[in-house]
């Protein structure tokens, strides 16, 4: 139980994770500066994960958000995230005890609905469909879509599970 594995629904080819590697590649030049896009993506376009933020819930404004510096860190801790996942996609072992702490601390320790973390993933490819332009190919972002399908379905699976370490 909770092994990432691609006898799920997906797997990662070899061409899969070429594409999210070169995407990668332009959007973590920027860790803090895109980090931050992100998570103001996500506050605006759901407004209701600001909640799970105590600093962030009273930011109301587009200029608040973009000012503000913890955003700023909490979209590069995303990203760095993101970037050790990157890292290790031949190395599922190792994704799963980075998204085990990941969904641990959320579930346990912040209170954040498994949800939240669809919404993150689809801002994300909105995002760098925006950002990218032609760049972000169909087959790039098909890539990506597959990676969040998998980082979604192990997240689940440690939320679902009190057992796992």
């Amino acid at each position: 139980a909770g092994v990432l594995s691609a006898s799920a629904m997906v797997t990662l080819t070899a061409e899969d994770k070429n594409n999210i590697r070169h995407v990668w590649g332009m959007v973590y030049k920027d860790p803090e500066g895109n980090g931050a896009v992100v998570v103001i993506r996500l506050f605006t376009d759901h407004p209701e994960t600001k909640q799970y933020f105590k600093r962030f819930k009273n930011l109301d404004t587009l200029e608040q958000m973009q000012t503000n510096p913890r955003i700023k860190l909490h979209g590069k801790r995303v990203m760095n995230t993101l970037n050790q996942v990157i890292d290790n996609l031949d190395d599922w072992a190792a994704v799963k005890e980075i998204l085990t702490a990941l969904a641990e601390r959320h579930r346990d320790v912040h209170k954040i609905h498994i949800h939240n973390f669809k919404l993150l993933f689809d801002v994300i490819i909105k995002v760098y469909g925006e950002a990218l332009g032609p760049a972000f190919t169909d087959a790039a972002c098909e890539s990506w879509s597959k990676v969040f399908q998998l980082l979604y379905s192990f997240l689940q699976s440690v939320y679902t599970s009190r057992t796992e370490p």
